[in-house]
């Protein structure tokens, strides 16, 4: 209950970092022209209210590892995409007082509410169970290898200027990154950092979240949404999952039944995120960064 809790508490900081930190950069005027990018940062080092968004992220990153370290990666990562859905909820209720902003609407509201049935339904029919309280080196580090090579491979297919469904390859390989850097960071905050065999899995947190970070942000600018947010969003906790079963001996529930469920929870968050990308706005856009 505890780990729960406290992902829950990370996704919502999260959430509402996003919503502050998008209302106070859609509020900054700069001038366009050359430099207009290092003036907004700047325009926004001096502005409250996107100090406390980062504030609010620092916070959710925080609460994310206590909840890695009180409970299982399959419990934790998928609750974190409940965040896509709190960030729509939160930009809503603050934009009601403000009629020239955009609204979801019923479509986008029933999609929302797919996606975190997709997350109820999966952890109900999953019931995580907490594996060793340190992971196997060999597993983490071909997870590793992996992942990196995931990057590697979605940004030299994004390079050839002939290439296709750039966004795809650059949001899937950031999804691999970002699944990886949630177990990552689970070894992270069970270990001290006082040897080499607690080290590296700080630095390997660090080169692989960084990738997936510059990855996304690239696939956001490199097609519509529809095609990078879906497997980001999907592929994250699939990914931890995987990795925690094999690196910590984490376990679903056993069974047909069990297994079924959890599908069926994945397929219905995949369903719910493909349909609010359909239909991108500003605040889907900044959840997605």
């Amino acid at each position: 209950m505890t780990a729960f809790l406290l992902a829950l508490l990370s996704a919502l900081s999260f959430a509402a970092s996003t919503v502050v930190q998008h209302r106070a950069a859609s509020t900054v005027e700069v001038a366009p022209g050359r430099g207009a990018s290092a003036r907004l940062v700047v325009r926004l080092l001096r502005t409250p209210a996107w100090i406390a968004g980062q504030g609010a992220a620092a916070a959710g990153f925080v609460l994310h590892g206590l909840a890695l370290r009180a409970g299982a990666v399959m419990l934790v990562q998928p609750l974190l995409a409940s965040g896509l859905v709190l960030a729509l909820a939160l930009g809503a209720l603050v934009d009601r007082r403000h009629p020239d902003r955009w609204l979801p609407t019923g479509g986008q509201w029933a999609a929302a509410g797919l996606a975190a049935l997709g997350v109820a339904v999966f952890l109900v029919s999953a019931a995580p169970a907490a594996g060793t309280a340190a992971g196997r080196p060999d597993a983490l580090l071909v997870a590793c290898g992996s992942a990196l090579a995931a990057l590697a491979a979605g940004w030299a297919w994004s390079a050839r200027p002939e290439a296709r469904h750039r966004a795809l390859a650059l949001g899937t390989a950031a999804g691999i990154g970002f699944g990886l850097t949630g177990v990552l960071l689970k070894e992270v905050v069970d270990r001290p950092p006082t040897s080499w065999a607690a080290v590296w899995p700080l630095v390997a947190m660090v080169v692989v979240g960084g990738g997936a970070i510059v990855a996304a942000q690239a696939a956001y600018r490199a097609g519509a949404l529809i095609e990078s947010l879906p497997p980001l969003t999907v592929l994250e906790p699939v990914v931890a999952v995987l990795v925690a079963a094999v690196a910590y001996r984490e376990r679903l529930a056993p069974g047909w039944l069990a297994h079924a469920g959890q599908l069926a929870g994945l397929v219905l968050l995949a369903v719910g995120v493909v349909a609010l990308a359909r239909r991108p706005t500003a605040d889907l856009e900044l959840v997605a960064v």
